[in-house]
């Protein structure tokens, strides 16, 4: 598992479901794509997972690294992701 970012901030997108924030720089070293797997693990200890419905890509005024917005399935709620959650990539061999 990897830690990818812990959530500062969640808002829905008319037609592609909860995107969070803060978005993660595209220079980790490893690639993300749709229908990866990840697990949500909330402040109170709970733990889902899901996966990456989609992502945004967007290239900071100025100088700096592409950063990746991650969105959720539409199954997943705006409760589900509490403000604190910890969004984990799950490895392929986990």
């Amino acid at each position: 598992m990897r830690l990818l970012l812990k959530v500062e901030d969640v808002f829905n997108i008319t037609g592609r479901g909860l995107t969070l924030a803060p978005a993660i720089p595209d220079n980790l070293g490893l690639a993300i794509r749709p229908k990866d797997r990840i697990q949500l693990r909330t402040p109170n200890g709970r733990a889902l997972d899901t996966h990456i419905a989609s992502f945004s890509l967007s290239r900071p005024i100025g100088s700096g690294p592409t950063i990746v917005a991650l969105e959720l399935p539409s199954d997943i709620r705006r409760d589900d992701v509490p403000i604190g959650t910890e969004v984990w990539l799950l490895l392929p061999n986990e």
